[in-house]
């Protein structure tokens, strides 16, 4: 009884530990994005959200790219991680302020919550350097993540937006990452659903 009272004892402070990330990693959801005041949209979006967006945009890429979707999509999820206690900054605040170390967040965060298994620091820091495919193209997906929240502000009658996306567009490095940016810019974000108006609209019963 007692060895099995003991496993479940540090079971639970390993639980509790997991937990705890869950909650920081939360915060996420909290953080706006620091480009939308210079956008000036109404529109909001916060870096959980821009992160979803960065994961998916990767693993589409990796197919593109036949790169390891596995660790695009888990180098994705933790490419903005280190913002829950660094904060998010945009591209405007970085020539102004201190990097935060975004590496050393990172690891201390896998330290604190005993995350070892994850392997979140070699993760990070292979994305951080920018030398693998694999890095590069969460680096392009985090671009494109960017010219999504763009292009939508530019459809809403924005016009300067376009130069974000035309900034955005040129800091893509993967070939087919600037095809997905030109095609984005191109595509009106409201056609997907008009093409299904279109093509249910007289086969629909309304009350």
């Amino acid at each position: 009884m007692k060895r099995k009272k003991i496993i479940k004892l540090k079971l639970s402070g390993k639980v509790e530990k997991l937990i705890n990330f869950l909650f920081e990693w939360r915060i996420l959801k909290y953080l706006p994005r620091a480009s939308l005041p210079y956008l000036k949209t109404p529109l909001s979006e916060n870096v959980a959200e821009h992160t979803l967006f960065t994961t998916i945009i990767g693993w589409i890429l990796a197919k593109l790219e036949n790169a390891n979707e596995d660790k695009v999509i888990k180098m994705s999820l933790i490419h903005d991680l280190a913002e829950a206690r660094g904060g998010e900054r945009n591209l405007i605040n970085k020539f102004y302020t201190q990097p935060t170390n975004e590496p050393k967040i990172v690891k201390e965060i896998s330290e604190s919550y005993q995350l070892k298994d994850f392997n979140l620091p070699k993760l990070f820091q292979e994305f951080f350097e920018e030398k693998t495919l694999e890095a590069r193209i969460v680096k392009d997906a985090d671009v494109l993540a960017g010219m999504l929240l763009e292009k939508e502000v530019f459809d809403l009658g924005n016009e300067k937006a376009k130069k974000w996306l035309v900034v955005s567009l040129s800091r893509l490095k993967l070939k087919k990452a600037k095809e997905l940016g030109e095609l984005l810019i191109k595509t009106d974000s409201d056609s997907w659903w008009l093409k299904i108006l279109k093509k249910y609209i007289l086969l629909t019963k309304f009350l």
